[in-house]
């Protein structure tokens, strides 16, 4: 915290990380839930960029945060807490970001099951990036060694992915519901969902903060939680808000130094897309056991790992929650997430 303003800043700089906050910050949800001086400026940085190069938060977030005085850190993967928390990093999960895993598995149509997909190629966004992690999780389910039993093919993300399924390219790869419904009348198949794999939830990502902004400022970390509450809200209440969340990307997309980040093309592509983004209604995460054991599984929990109560410091989302619920000016747009939130089943 620098001159008593709270910093908060993504882990990886891509766009994606950062449109939340974006959104909240241009909707003046911070201030408004305040996140401001007594004279009624802003109380808060949002610091872009990334705070530690993509494939090394695991290691590197706790020092990178105290390096450049970050309190809170967006859209952090749930495992880098524990692992740091277990080295004694002063450090919190104070929030849910992405609480299951997003997409439907869907396979070629001479692809019927998730064993058929024994040697033969899947499409992810990123190698080791989330969707990466989401496919290895779900290969294991079905008892297959996703090190040796598949090959994966890195950047196949929209809207060329399915065209690469198409074309043969690949064999699987995941996409939002609507879409993977319009491949099945064409003869693709969905071989996985995520509400059967995680009928609890799974912490994919989540909102991380030190110890020492959650002891001496809590106001304003729940101020903080509850825009971000209320913009996981507005990302999802489609397709009422998706042209300025189209128009907000592009402005990132732009300011972007990698080039694949700045070209042109849409993580939330469609109106469908942005309402299946998996943020949770609450705020509140769910699912730690079974992230734990899938990362017990994947031989990734090599250290004493800390009761999930120890890592988590949920009081404030909650209250901030409650304290949105009251508020009466609020209810049309909560019941339309709502109803969004039934319909995904997320």
């Amino acid at each position: 915290m620098l001159r008593g303003r709270v910093r908060i800043g993504p882990a990886c700089y891509h766009v994606l990380h950062l449109i939340p906050a974006m959104a909240a910050h241009e909707m003046n949800y911070f201030c408004e839930e305040g996140l401001r001086e007594s004279d009624g400026f802003p109380a808060y940085d949002l610091i872009p960029g990334g705070l530690v190069p993509f494939g090394l938060e695991k290691l590197g977030l706790s020092q990178a945060m105290k390096e450049k005085s970050i309190d809170i850190a967006l859209d952090i993967m749930a495992p880098t807490v524990f692992f740091q928390r277990a080295r004694g990093a002063d450090l919190y999960i104070i929030a849910g970001w992405r609480n299951q895993r997003g997409g439907v598995v869907v396979g070629a149509p001479h692809v019927k099951t998730l064993h058929d997909l024994k040697g033969k190629r899947i499409g992810v966004i990123e190698i080791n990036g989330a969707n990466f992690r989401a496919m290895k999780a779900v290969l294991r389910t079905a008892g297959m060694n996703p090190e040796r039993d598949v090959e994966f093919v890195g950047r196949v993300f929209p809207p060329g992915n399915i065209a690469r399924l198409r074309s043969g390219e690949v064999d699987c790869i995941t996409l939002e519901i609507s879409q993977a419904e319009k491949l099945q009348q064409e003869g693709f198949n969905l071989l996985a969902s995520p509400k059967q794999l995680f009928p609890n939830g799974f912490p994919v990502r989540i909102i991380a903060a030190t110890g020492k902004i959650l002891e001496s400022k809590p106001e304003l970390v729940k101020a903080f939680l509850k825009a971000m509450i209320r913009v996981y809200w507005f990302v999802r209440d489609q397709p009422k808000n998706l042209t300025y969340l189209q128009s907000l990307e592009k402005r990132l997309r732009f300011q972007s130094a990698d080039p694949e980040e700045s070209t042109t093309r849409f993580a939330m592509g469609t109106a469908e897309h942005a309402a299946s983004q998996p943020f949770p209604i609450d705020g509140v995460p769910t699912g730690f056991e079974a992230l734990l054991e899938e990362e017990k599984e994947a031989g990734e929990l090599n250290y004493e790992v800390p009761p999930i109560r120890d890592v988590c410091a949920l009081d404030l989302v909650r209250e901030a929650y409650q304290e949105l619920m009251q508020r009466q000016e609020l209810k049309p747009e909560y019941e339309r997430v709502c109803a969004v939130v039934k319909r995904f089943g997320y």
